[in-house]
């Protein structure tokens, strides 16, 4: 059997190349799985299904875990809504703010269709407005200073 040329140094032999191919092996698929229990961990969600209407054919769902107090009575949190009126559902998630005070929020970032960065009216929304009464009740904002009008 002929050796490549790179095996026939004294340093290198058959078992020590596998060696080496095992040990980086080895550390390659620890350092993949560190990363991917470090980004696991920190994208951790908690789904909660907040409201529901067309006889659950509308869904709102907020991530527990993102909700994130920001003061004068305001909080921010992911959430998800399902539209399964039509053949195909649609899903759209949002980053919102809700101003529990005063009972409005705003669409911080969305993916789909519907969405809007000012401040609007929650009450006109039932589903969006059992998101924003079950938001506000776990993360109890205080009154503290109310901002102006973005």
């Amino acid at each position: 059997m002929h050796r490549p040329r790179f095996l026939k140094s004294s340093h290198w032999s058959p078992g020590g190349v596998w060696t080496a191919i095992a040990r980086w092996t080895g550390l390659l698929c620890l350092h993949l799985l560190l990363d991917l229990g470090f980004a696991a961990n920190s994208a951790a969600t908690t789904w909660y299904p907040v409201a529901a209407a067309s006889q659950g054919q509308q869904q709102q769902f907020v991530d527990i875990d993102s909700i994130e107090l920001l003061g004068s009575g305001q909080v921010r949190v992911g959430s998800y809504y399902i539209d399964r009126r039509t053949e195909r559902p649609q899903r759209t998630d949002y980053l919102t703010e809700y101003d529990c005070l005063r009972r409005r929020f705003r669409d911080v970032a969305f993916d789909g269709p519907v969405g809007s960065d000012r401040w609007q009216p929650v009450d006109p929304d039932p589903l969006n407005s059992a998101a924003m009464d079950y938001v506000c009740a776990i993360a109890k904002p205080g009154p503290g200073p109310i901002a102006e009008d973005d």
